[in-house]
């Protein structure tokens, strides 16, 4: 089916749906009603700024067989998990690529974003599913409180960690692929003073694919001490060890003959721990001020093979002739260590007067990123000239290929800000932000000595000093046209900082020295699995984000629209050559010359009778205002890797008291990606779409347990979670779960 039939038919769907929510009555209550205490405060003092929140409930999460975070955000509105070789990756709002730098992810709090993006993950799936009370979709900016990387919105996760009431939760899970996840969360006032909370995941499955598996062990635990009305104290602590014995992309005809063939080997060891304090003192009933420092730490195992095409070109100043070897289908193998660590202050004083609030704040954060790699190939004996084989290298010593590099990078911020929210009248609410944050970046990459037939061997290194200073601001209003409806407008100036790895390019080295043996008798050689690093003078991207909303209750059907637009001056964009092993890849950064998002986000829901309804579709036009002839990225092109359309159709239905149907269709539209060749030559590639509907039975067997049962991918659909030009990682195909869940 051609892309314009199926969006024809997606937005029919909707559509009708949408209409037939005008025919549903009930009475509904816009808002809602919450008492203040000292418990119950937000650590995180952060107000809600004028948008169309998503809100993925508590009892949402455990109706459905979501086994993790990723699973959750995978339905939600305007979301796009992206999944790279290393882990997923949250996009919003068309941020494509570069989704770890435009959309945050925060924790209670504090952002759990990597602050390198080649090997590093986001550790979404390291909070147990069971301890989260609610995920909040902020689409859209929010640089003055959020700084750098919240262009394209805010996930926001809230914990168990302050609830007042003793509580339990336990699910038991087993489905296809002998997939074993057990979990379980909860609380305990130990007095009134003291509560604990605790949350404990394990999994266990074989994988999709053959001779794969994987293993997670989660825990997240801390306890919410009140000394007395005035002053609080929370610790938290989270710590997973996730290992995966996957397996790398395969070839497009190797998915057509079996798509559950194993790949070659990528291990995975992951191990993500973070600390988190918060204080909080509150003077007077006006004013709470909140102090929080916290640690975060990821160390990462990698050992991957690849089969890479090594090739060398050397001159002789004898002979005067060119000589070219062509090794094919060479196995490489890759040994590295990742280690990430972040270190941050956020400090917050909130105060509150009879016609608004404002909020003033500094958030200090130091990262440091360390990676030492190593990658050998085997030795290079079968060679191809573009005439004969051979199986020697002429005048030479036979010997393998090998890349040593070692990274270590720096990254310093400090900001601060001020927000304010005034109420004008009944009617009219407007809100003013400011921000200003300086980064600083310093360190170096080092690559070699590296071992290749007729080079000699060397260290060549790359350092980085950098300072860059952007500031945010922004201006919204809120009208209240009547009780149960609002229209807001706003504008903001953001900006996204680079990481301190994306400052440096991985490019072919051209200069590589002839070997002692080989001194005066043959030019340095050319080789394609050489290289070095080199500084690309990157600079930070500038957004511009107007906005317009509104959100009402009609006839019994709550419907909210946001119509957007943000331009980005000096867009960061990666070109890579789309190999999965990092070592033998390469790879450039560039600032595209002006980008522009205009976008339209429609949410419904409806509660009528025994059913319950909710709808949801983007629409995204992402395109190249200003061309940028290296990336080849012309005038009108689509930003890479950014669907037109994802839509998503729910429902649930009360079959009887205790049994319910729970059905979701999520379809997104195809995408755009761009690879490197092995001449650094640049080519596109589209991805096709896909819809995928899941289909599960709730059955309550009480008020304290329930059990599921059900299917993903109900119809069979054939697609990629990761894809190249030649290459695919493949989706699971239908597959089926059952779960036991208890509370009390």
């Amino acid at each position: 089916m051609r892309e314009s039939e199926k969006m024809r038919k997606m937005l029919f769907l909707i559509g009708a749906l949408l209409s037939i929510s005008a025919f549903a009555e009930q009475t509904v209550e816009l808002g809602s009603t919450s008492i203040k205490g000292n418990r119950k405060a937000d650590y995180t003092l952060t107000p809600k700024e004028y948008k169309n929140t998503f809100t993925i409930s508590q009892e949402k999460i455990r109706e459905r067989n979501y086994k993790n975070v990723e699973d959750a955000l995978r339905d939600a509105p305007g979301v796009t998990i992206q999944h790279t070789a290393f882990g997923p990756r949250v996009d919003m709002r068309g941020s494509g690529e570069k989704s770890l730098q435009r959309v945050k992810v925060i924790v209670d709090g504090v952002s759990i974003n990597p602050t390198e993006e080649t090997m590093a993950s986001l550790p979404i799936n390291a909070i147990p599913i069971e301890t989260v009370k609610k995920i909040e979709i902020i689409p859209g900016g929010g640089a003055t409180l959020y700084g750098s990387g919240s262009v394209g919105g805010v996930v926001s996760i809230t914990t168990n960690s302050n609830a007042t009431k003793n509580n339990f939760f336990m699910d038991l899970n087993y489905g296809s692929y002998d997939n074993r996840n057990f979990g379980f969360a909860g609380g305990y006032n130990v007095t009134d003073k003291l509560y604990l909370n605790y949350g404990f995941n394990y999994l266990n499955s074989e994988g999709y694919r053959r001779e794969e598996e994987k293993e997670n062990k989660i825990f997240l635990g801390g306890f919410d001490y009140k000394f007395n009305e005035k002053n609080r104290f929370r610790l938290q602590v989270r710590h997973s060890d996730m290992k995966d014995d996957g397996s790398t992309q395969l070839s497009k005809k190797q998915l057509e003959e079996d798509r559950r063939n194993t790949g070659l080997n990528m291990d995975l060891d992951t191990q993500d721990r973070s600390y988190t304090v918060d204080y909080e003192y509150r003077p007077t009933k006006n004013v709470t001020l909140v102090a929080t420092g916290y640690r975060q730490e990821q160390e990462r195992d990698i050992k991957a093979e690849s089969i890479d095409d090594i090739k060398i070109e050397e001159d002789t100043t004898v002979e005067l002739k060119r000589y070219k070897y062509y090794f094919y289908n060479t196995h490489s193998l890759l040994d590295a260590k990742f280690k990430e660590n972040k270190d941050g202050v956020k400090l917050k004083g909130k105060f509150e007067y009879s016609f608004g609030e404002t909020i003033l704040g500094y958030d200090y954060q130091k990262s440091r990123n360390q990676r030492n790699s190593y990658t050998r190939s085997n030795t290079l004996i079968t060679y191809n000239d573009g005439e004969s084989d051979g199986n020697i290298l002429p005048g030479h010593e036979q010997k393998p290929v090998s890349n040593k590099a070692y990274i270590d990078l720096k990254k310093i911020s400090h900001a601060f800000y001020i927000f304010n929210k005034w109420k004008a009248n009944k009617k009219w609410d407007i809100t003013t932000g400011l921000r200003t944050e300086l980064t600083s970046y310093k360190g170096l990459r080092r690559n070699g000595p590296n071992q290749a037939p007729y080079a000699e061997p060397e260290i060549k290194e790359s350092e980085t000093s950098r300072s860059l200073k952007n500031f945010a601001g922004e201006v919204g209003f809120l009208y209240k046209y009547r009780d149960t409806g609002r229209v807001f407008l706003r504008y903001e100036r953001g900006f996204v900082t680079p990481f301190a790895n994306q400052l440096t390019d991985k490019i072919h080295d051209t200069d590589l020295k002839s070997s002692k043996s080989t001194a005066g008798l043959m030019e340095p050689p050319v080789m394609n699995t050489a290289f070095k690093y080199v500084d690309n003078h990157l600079k930070s991207e500038e957004t511009n984000t107007v906005e317009l909303g509104f959100r009402d209750y009609w006839f019994g059907s709550l419907i909210s629209t946001s119509f957007f637009l943000t331009d980005t001056k000096d867009e960061i964009t990666l070109i890579s050559s789309g190999v999965t092993n990092p070592a033998v890849n390469t790879w450039k950064y560039r600032n595209i010359g002006k980008t522009r998002r205009m976008g339209i986000e429609l949410e419904a829901e409806q509660n009528y009778g025994k059913w319950t309804l909710n709808e949801s579709l983007t629409f995204l036009d992402t395109k190249v205002l200003k061309a940028n002839e290296e990336a080849r990225l012309s005038k009108g092109d689509r930003v890479p890797l950014v669907p037109r359309i994802k839509a998503t159709l729910g429902l649930k239905y009360k079959l009887s008291s205790k049994l319910s149907l729970i059905g979701t269709y999520t379809y997104f539209s195809n995408r755009e990606k761009r690879e490197m060749d092995d001449k650094d030559n640049v080519y596109k590639h589209t991805i096709d779409g896909h819809g995928v509907m899941d289909l599960g039975v709730l059955y309550a067997a009480d008020a304290y347990s329930n059990v599921k049962v059900g299917a993903k991918n109900i119809l069979n659909k054939k697609y990629n979670l990761l894809e190249t030009k030649s290459e695919a990682f493949p989706a699971p195909e239908r597959n089926y779960y059952l779960e036991l869940n208890v509370r009390f």
